[in-house]
């Protein structure tokens, strides 16, 4: 290569080297925390929580104005046992011995002093199943769900990650996951 080329290639790359440290790209997780929006929550309470509770739960979380589905039907939710956090190992052992009796998609779960167990709908109609419940005292339990939606339109996710922490320090709100993310 003559001399010419060697300099004019060097003068380029060192162009290339002063614009990029003064534009900088936006990465994708700050595009994404920035930009996404949420116009909702699927929320998962515990079994027995009724619509009355669910309203204070979400004026408690300074939920924006919204609407609720309360019990909603949308989806098939698994039924769940609470177990002790002193006896989850031993329960989980004897659940795991069948193929198909906890949920493969969610795990058991820490909620305060007691695990969470989503059970599957083969399990509660097994009587070997049945009978590890009996034997350790635990009743099958079902969530109630709620879809809740934005009234006025989706809202940034460092607003829907306050909401959702709060949401969690709940006793009865089992899972949250947010509804239609756009952005």
């Amino acid at each position: 290569m003559n001399k010419k080329k060697i300099i004019i290639l060097i003068l380029f790359l060192i162009f290339v080297v002063i614009l990029g440290v003064f534009i900088k790209i936006p990465t994708h997780t700050e595009r994404t925390t920035r930009e996404l929006q949420v116009g909702g929550f699927f929320i998962e309470f515990e079994d027995g929580t009724t619509e009355s509770e669910v309203k204070d739960i979400l004026e408690s979380c300074n939920m924006p104005n919204y609407s609720i589905d309360y019990n909603s039907d949308i989806m098939q939710l698994d039924n769940y046992i609470v177990v002790d956090n002193t006896k989850t190992k031993g329960i989980m052992d004897e659940l795991r011995k069948e193929d198909n009796w906890t949920d493969p998609i969610f795990p058991a779960f820490k909620k305060g002093n007691s695990y969470i167990i989503p059970i599957t709908k083969k399990a509660i109609e097994d009587e070997s199943f049945l009978e590890i419940m009996k034997k350790n005292n635990l009743q099958v339990k079902k969530p109630i769900l709620c879809l809740i939606l934005f009234e006025d339109g989706p809202i940034d996710w460092m607003n829907v990650a306050e909401i959702n922490n709060e949401l969690g320090k709940n006793e009865k709100v089992l899972i949250v996951s947010p509804d239609y993310l756009t952005g």
